[in-house]
Formats: structure tokens, C-alpha cells, sequence
């Protein structure tokens, strides 16, 4: 059995929906539900991770494609400070919104563009590339994929069309991911469960390497913001109405 990018991403939307829903509706959930669904969730990062690097390599305008995820990154920050600014002010939310998995999207393509357009020059040139891939390496640190996101889009950049040196690379670094898990071993099911991406290797090795019979990109664009708005929305109306301000 293969998989397209098409198959791949409605898994890892079915997934990210999951994983947020026990996010931001947990407490209405039986207990330790949502952490299996976070579980299930370390599966979701990789994949888009790894399709938008093959989308990079593959388009037919890399310039479109950057601008294309940083507007969409802009529109939900945009969003974010909006509906935040709203359900702040009519429930005293506790926690604003603040996800954006599309800024480190942006921000990790850039950085591969950098590096690959430092390896096409020479001289002052090619090392100012260098250095702006290594900058944005360090910004891509302040968004929420943090150094996950980071060590994925290196591991996907570098190993890209180098099978089974990909799959080896990827599982190594779970192993990592695993490893400095343990320094925290009282949490480690709590918490320290990033390792767990390694589930992801099974449908990253199905990958065939075709978009699939439908593109539908913008609704895979639209669908991320818009669930987390929706339940972000929905979590603190239900607080509002079994705990009403006095």
C-alpha cells in the first residue's frame, strides 16, 4: 500500500483535529483522553513537515509558495489577536491564542531557500547566504515548532530524495528526542513525549511520492486556523455558561 500527499494530509488532519480538540475541550473529556490524543498528535508536525519541503522542491514557483505560507502565517496571527482580543474581553479568557504552525512553516522553507540559494554562489555571496539561512535557523527557535520543527525541516532538507538515509536520520533523531526525555523521567509520559513523532516513519515510508488525485490545498490551508478558532471559541463559551461572570 502507497500513500499520496493528498492520502497523507487528511490523515494528519483527522490527527491535528484530535489532538486539538483534547487541547482546548479536555475538561469536558474522561480523564487521560486528551493525552492519548496528544499522542496521536506528534504524528501531525512531521508529516506537514516533511510534505512541505517535497512541496518546495516541487512547485513550479518557490517565491510563490514562501509568500504564499507567510500570508497565510500573517492572516492567523492576524486572526489569533482578534478573536483573543474578543473572548479576552467577554471571558476573561485565561490563555491567548497563539498557535501558528504556518509561521514556522514559512520560516523553515525560507531557511532552505537561503541554504540552497548560498550553495548556488560564490564567494561573499555564497557565505551571505549561509548566514541568512543560519539567521532564520535562529528565528525559527521563536515559533511554536521551536527546535522540533527545526531538527525536522534540517533532517528532511539534507536527506531529501536520499532513501533509506532519510527514514535512518529521521529515527534517529526520535531516538534523541527520546533520550533527552528521560533527564525528566517523573514527567515523562506527561510531557516528554515528542519521541513519539517516530510513528510518523510508517506513513513518511508509504509516501509515493505523487500529490494525489486532489489538490484541495486551500482547504487544507483554511481548515488549520479556522477548527482552532472554532474551538478555542466553543471551550470558553462552555466555561462561560457553567461558570458565568458574577
Amino acid at each position: 500500500m502507497k500513500l499520496n500527499g493528498f492520502a497523507l494530509k487528511l490523515i494528519a488532519l483527522v490527527l491535528m483535529f484530535g489532538e486539538h480538540f483534547g487541547l482546548y475541550l479536555g475538561e469536558l473529556l474522561p480523564a487521560h483522553v486528551p493525552l492519548y490524543l496528544t499522542y496521536a498528535g506528534r504524528i501531525v508536525a512531521p508529516i506537514f513537515f516533511f510534505l512541505s519541503v517535497e512541496s518546495y522542491f516541487k512547485t513550479s514557483n518557490r517565491r510563490r509558495y514562501i509568500i504564499r505560507l507567510f500570508a497565510w502565517a500573517l492572516a492567523m496571527q492576524a486572526g489569533n489577536f482578534i478573536i483573543s482580543g474578543i473572548i479576552k474581553n467577554a471571558y476573561h479568557a485565561e490563555f491567548p491564542l497563539e498557535q501558528n504552525i504556518f509561521l514556522s512553516i514559512a520560516i523553515g522553507i525560507s531557511m532552505i531557500a537561503a541554504f540552497e540559494w548560498g550553495r548556488k554562489q560564490s564567494g561573499i555571496k555564497k557565505w551571505g547566504g549561509f548566514v541568512f539561512a543560519g539567521i532564520l535557523a535562529f528565528v525559527s527557535l521563536l515559533t511554536e515548532a521551536s527546535y522540533n520543527g527545526l531538527a525536522m525541516f534540517i533532517v528532511f532538507y539534507f536527506f531529501y530524495n536520499k532513501k533509506p538515509a532519510l527514514y535512518f536520520a529521521y529515527a534517529g533523531l526520535c531516538v534523541l528526542f527520546f533520550l533527552w526525555g528521560l533527564n525528566n523521567i517523573e514527567y515523562f509520559w506527561e510531557f516528554e513525549y515528542q519521541w513519539m513523532m517516530i510513528a510518523a516513519l510508517p506513513f513518511i515510508i508509504l509516501y509515493n511520492g505523487e500529490r494525489g488525485p486532489h489538490s484541495l490545498k486551500y482547504l487544507f490551508y483554511a481548515f488549520y486556523p479556522l477548527h482552532i478558532w472554532a474551538l478555542y471559541i466553543i471551550r470558553y463559551s462552555i466555561l462561560a455558561f457553567y461558570y458565568p461572570i458574577q
